[in-house]
């Protein structure tokens, strides 16, 4: 029996649409936060494929002006076998091709991947049935189910021709890392998967494209034909490239596109994010092979502003659960929160204060609150809690007390909250490290000591959007579910965070059923794992509308302060920023929305920021510049920006600047 385990890193990781046919490697270092040996730029930068430095503003796009995608780039780790797992356990030594284990050296790599898109056949996400205050989960409760999306093709989400015509799944790919080439998730590419290391291909898999059940389709940026590629390196890692960011919509019976008339679910709509697992065999040069545990791969939208930091992540929404749900660090909470527990400042305190004083590079904050998110952020661990700006956290919304929730500003954090919830509020681990802090109960220098595996798994979570799930942009509110997850993660080898897959069996493939079923069901479906297209489904259809409504908003539900407009996604959705090529002579130039130009006016400010026809951001979304530090920008001399500021850089939009917050909504 091997004494070793092996596990795939990141658990969870994010391919990124683009309209380019190139890319460039997702961050695999925390947005915003210092990186060690590395003064000059902050976390959370793309890395270049060629030279494996960060990326700057001269590689987001191609020479044609094309946006890059972001590649979601997997590792293989090994691990002593133990008992017992703890979490985090520091070790972790990275598998190549050519590593030697024991005498026996590793020949390849062969890797199997299965994306899909399930958004047409899933539920709504806005759901009309709910109560005001109630979450989305809610509406799962007690055998009820939302609304499905596409009601006239039927309202069995289980039928197999509604399946077949309404999910996207261009079936397995497999791919060896010695091989040079590319593996597309298209389909002419033949379906294929990894038996023992053997590739076997699966002629008959019943391959599904929109323009295989519709004839006519209204596609503004070409047509839905793939779902991305595949890649290695040299060393047999895997690129999983993501799809080109485009929507189509079939016609309705007046012989007209369906309209994009809602933020979050437009019937008649497909696009080309998906989802699904990834797997790994190692293979060794006396035939001899070793399984891997596998991860996750979930392809979504652009990052716009990769280095900004979220005050509550999808890590932060995550690691709350496995604390709270699934006995994670039974030091931290166990059946209540533990109130001996020292939290580190530097990783558990500081990247909340650090997300606060990032945030304004993405929204209209007046001057005076510029500075207080600046005090904010300049919070070190030796000062005294008592003599800091948060000192009580009056300053704080405390996920605890239900009457702070539909209290806006001063509270913080200044975002709106999940569907039924007017305000973003940390998660309750996050505001268990607080109270610690603010009580003088917290290490100001020990941090946990991550494996490379391990920090891989957080960096990347890091980086993505967390807390308000209505539905979000990578992932949504199922997160929170322990069902999707590998429960066992301390005895079955698999270590923490991992989604659970359904075994997929290939072999009983029919050409004339389709091979994936409706799927996951929160709350309704039975403990045997996620299929590919089960995360994905829960966000918006197309997320182009979603991304194009989140700019500002009176709350849901409404408050005292109503006529009052807050943000939805600054981090990850830049609503007012500085251009890059306005800085002059080391000063700021005026704030502009983010989504500007041709089609955005409006005199209604609840409605500036945004494109006010739908179909618009379809058409333009490639063209919305990305917000960097300014030491990973370059003007037109060659020279860098100062690595104070957070810039959009390669922006294609123009229009006059934006007004200071708050902004009162006007009839």
């Amino acid at each position: 029996m091997s004494e070793y385990v092996y596990r795939v890193h990141p658990a969870i990781n994010f391919a990124r649409v683009g309209n380019s046919e190139e890319y460039y490697i997702a961050p695999e270092t925390m947005a915003g936060l210092p990186i060690e040996g590395n003064d000059t730029v902050t976390g959370g930068l793309p890395i270049n494929p060629d030279t494996e430095k960060f990326i700057t503003s001269k590689d987001l796009r191609d020479r044609n002006g094309a946006l890059k995608r972001q590649a979601a780039r997997f590792r293989i780790f090994l691990y002593p076998k133990r008992d017992k797992e703890v979490y985090p356990n520091g070790e972790g030594v990275e598998i190549k091709i050519g590593s030697c284990i024991d005498g026996r050296t590793v020949t390849d790599i062969v890797w199997t991947v299965h994306v899909a898109n399930k958004k047409a056949n899933s539920y709504v996400l806005e759901n009309p049935n709910l109560a005001p205050h109630e979450s989305v989960i809610d509406g799962y409760k007690y055998g009820n189910l939302p609304p499905l999306r596409n009601l006239n093709e039927g309202a069995d989400p289980q039928n197999a021709s509604r399946i077949r015509k309404l999910t996207i799944d261009p079936g397995p790919r497999t791919i060896k890392g010695s091989y040079t080439g590319m593996v597309r998730f298209d389909k002419q590419t033949i379906a294929t998967f990894a038996e023992n290391g053997t590739i076997t291909p699966i002629l008959n898999y019943p391959k599904s494209f929109p323009d295989d059940s519709f004839s006519k389709l209204y596609s503004p940026r070409g047509p839905i034909d793939t779902l991305g590629e595949l890649k290695t390196d040299e060393q047999g890692r895997l690129l999983v490239l993501p799809g080109y960011g485009r929507a189509c919509s079939w016609y309705a019976s007046d012989n007209t596109p369906y309209p994009l008339s809602e933020d979050v679910d437009n019937d008649g709509w497909f696009d080309d994010t998906s989802d699904g697992p990834v797997s790994a065999v190692i293979v060794f040069d006396d035939d001899s092979t070793a399984e891997v545990h596998g991860a996750w791969v979930v392809a979504t939208d652009p990052a716009y502003a990769p280095q900004i930091l979220n005050v509550v992540s999808l890590w932060d929404d995550i690691y709350d659960s496995w604390v709270r749900k699934l006995k994670l660090s039974p030091e931290i909470f166990k059946n209540r929160f533990q109130e001996n527990y020292k939290p580190s400042f530097s990783d558990q305190i500081f990247p909340i204060f650090r997300a606060a004083s990032l945030i304004r590079w993405n929204t209209n904050l007046p001057k005076i609150a510029v500075r207080a998110h600046n005090a904010v952020g300049k919070i070190q661990a030796t000062d005294d809690p008592a003599t800091t700006i948060l000192a009580g956290l009056g300053y704080i919304r405390n996920p605890n007390m239900e009457a702070q929730q539909s209290v806006g500003a001063p509270l913080m954090p200044l975002s709106l909250g999940d569907q039924g919830q007017a305000f973003l509020s940390p998660t309750l681990t996050q505001y268990f490290f607080l109270s610690q802090w603010d009580r003088n109960h917290y290490e100001q220098e020990s941090s946990p000591t991550l494996g490379p595996g391990e920090y891989l798994d957080r960096a990347v979570l890091v980086n993505c959007l967390g807390g308000r799930f209505s539905p979000g942009i990578d992932m949504t509110f199922i997160v929170r579910e322990p069902e999707i997850y590998i429960n066992n993660w301390k005895t079955s080898g698999t270590g923490p965070f991992r989604i659970h897959p359904k075994r997929l069996d290939y072999k009983r493939v029919q050409a004339s059923q389709p091979f994936l079923t409706e799927g996951y069901v929160p709350l309704h479906s039975p403990p045997d794992g996620l299929e590919p297209g089960d995360t994905s489904k829960f966000m918006a259809l197309p997320w182009h509308t979603d991304y194009n409504s989140c700019a500002t908003h009176p709350t849901s539900p409404t408050t005292r302060n109503s006529s009052t407009l807050y943000w939805s996604w600054p981090a990850q959705r830049p609503v007012a920023v500085y251009v890059a090529n306005e800085v002059d002579n080391g000063e700021l130039g005026p704030q502009r929305y983010s989504v500007r130009g041709h089609g955005t006016h409006s005199n209604n400010p609840a409605d500036q920021g945004r494109y006010q026809q739908n179909i618009d951001i379809v058409k333009n979304w490639p063209r919305i510049g990305i917000v960097m530090q300014g030491s990973a920008i370059v003007d037109k001399n060659g020279t860098p920006y100062n690595p104070d500021f957070y810039l959009e850089a390669e922006g294609l939009l123009d229009d006059p600047e934006v007004q200071p917050w708050p902004i009162n909504a006007t009839e």
